[in-house]
């Protein structure tokens, strides 16, 4: 399928990692192929035109921007290229209506009304009992909300015995009966990898299951921990296993659910064995699928699950200003709900590699201030690295008065999001998405919350006001300064308070 790229048309989409690539116009050139993507974070088979036009095949496509023209292929299903709908939101609305309705479901408010707690930075792959309860302790002590504490990587002795390593967890009940008094609900991080030469391994290879090579037997998969079998979500017997895992540990411990970590389409190939056929991003779609089974999941892989009660975290950010970091939380943000992935965390405050964070790794405590503030408005936001280890006092203090700030606007964000369960749209907004045709699909560094509210958080190093693109009409302040829109105007960004501006 050919289409003519229009006269100031410009596109969007399908993977939420490429924000800052995005929009493609008749001058771009890139090739976008869903069949070779690695799926590493939320991709959807979708395009969206701000002029009210989509592209969408629910089993992926190959799109060319190139010479003017979006020329779009798929080896497996057929094209829906549907137009007239006038804007972006169109687009979007009409995309979803027919191909990804909101299913009414709205994942658990302790995900947007408290900052979620991650234990990977401080305890790396020492997660054990005593630190926890610890760091569960000082987050309470430091005068942030509990909600969700989630307990990271080889809390098991290995991959596929879904149980708590007793050496490092004496007594695992004894330790969720506390977390949940102190106010949280806890999830476990689990992955589809099953270490090799292991009685789960014996008992799923025995029984038919995983993942297999041409010869029949199990693959052995290299992933970033090393070398493993992997579950083949489509065969009912490893599907059955993961099941019983889980609900035991729901059962035995009082888990309240899961950090569905991997599920990446890199890690699967055509050339596999398994029990159903599938592409390598359907097993993506299956694992994201299948969390759904948990009210308490999150995600940081997925594919053509918009709409759902899925937890969407952006895939790992460094702890830089540029690419790869801090650059990229809003524009991503932005893109995911675009995508249809309305529930979307961004990464952990700081970044998500824990060896940034060991003693003697450089730390910039502004960039630490400055993730914050990006992410303090976005409907969930994420802290791993204890900013009480990590900050001085005085910087401490600007955190917790910009979790203060997102109290003040909770409310309208959980409205926002309750309203997302039924629309689909996303309560983080593309400037273009509110305002179709003022020049403003280029703006990657703030967001609208909802269609009122202008969120502009600094994420340039060394400044302490910014520039703030406004759409025509009158703007307030949250200092009662009032702007005219339609222009370009500076505002004062401290580290302690997120510029937001209010539309009337």
């Amino acid at each position: 399928m050919e289409i003519q790229i229009l006269e100031n048309e410009q596109w969007f989409g399908p993977e939420a990692r490429f924000g800052l690539d995005y929009p493609m116009d008749a001058q771009s050139e890139k090739t976008v192929d869903l069949e070779k993507t690695d799926c590493i974070n939320q991709v959807a088979p979708l395009l969206l035109s701000t002029e009210g036009r989509y592209v969408y095949a629910h089993r992926g496509f190959c799109a060319v921007f190139a010479h003017g023209k979006l020329t779009v292929t798929s080896a497996h299903d057929e094209i829906d290229f549907s137009e007239g709908f006038g804007s972006l939101r169109g687009a979007f609305l009409a995309a979803a209506g027919k191909h990804f309705p909101a299913n009414g479901v709205l994942p658990p408010e302790e995900f947007f009304v408290s900052p979620q707690f991650n234990t990977w930075i401080e305890l790396y792959f020492n997660q054990n009992q005593k630190d926890i309860l610890a760091y569960a302790h000082r987050v309470v002590a430091e005068g942030f909300k509990p909600g969700i504490l989630m307990i990271d990587d080889l809390w098991s002795n290995y991959y596929g015995k879904w149980d708590f390593d007793r050496a490092k967890f004496p007594d695992p009940k004894v330790m969720m009966d506390e977390l949940h008094a102190l106010g949280f609900k806890v999830i476990l991080w689990l992955c589809p990898f099953i270490s090799l030469d292991s009685a789960e391994y014996r008992e799923l290879s025995g029984k038919g299951g995983l993942v297999r090579n041409e010869s029949g037997d199990p693959c052995h998969i290299f992933w970033w921990n090393g070398i493993s079998a992997e579950l083949d979500m489509t065969n009912p017997i490893d599907v059955q296993w993961l099941t019983d895992q889980t609900e035991r540990l729901i059962k035995d411990y009082g888990v309240d659910g899961f950090k569905f970590d991997a599920g990446d389409a890199t890690f699967y190939s055509e050339d596999q064995k398994t029990a159903r056929p599938v592409l390598p991003y359907e097993q993506t779609e299956l694992w994201a699928q299948f969390a759904l089974n948990f009210p308490y999941n999150e995600l940081r892989a997925c594919y053509a699950c918009a709409g759902l009660p899925l937890v969407q975290r952006l895939r790992d950010k460094c702890h830089r200003w540029e690419r790869g970091g801090l650059a990229e939380i809003i524009p991503n943000s932005i893109m995911q709900g675009l995508l249809g992935y309305q529930y979307g965390c961004p990464d952990m405050v700081g970044g998500g590699f824990a060896h940034e964070f060991v003693p003697g790794a450089p730390f910039d405590s502004e960039l630490f201030l400055r993730y914050t503030a990006a992410s303090a408005l976005l409907p969930m936001i994420q802290f791993s690295a204890a900013p009480w280890r990590v900050l001085h006092a005085e910087e401490l203090a600007c955190v917790k008065a910009l979790m203060a700030q997102r109290e003040e606007y909770l409310p309208e964000i959980m409205d926002l999001v309750r309203q997302s369960a039924v629309t689909g749209e996303s309560a983080v907004r593309h400037m273009e998405y509110v305002f179709p045709h003022e020049g403003l699909s280029d703006v990657k560094d703030q967001f609208m919350l909802g269609d009122t509210i202008l969120v502009a958080p600094c994420i340039q190093k060394g400044k302490t006001e910014r520039e703030v693109r406004l759409p025509a009409g009158v703007w307030k302040a949250e200092d009662g300064t009032v702007y005219e829109g339609g222009k370009t105007v500076t505002v004062p960004a401290p580290f302690d308070r997120v510029p937001v501006l209010r539309k009337g």
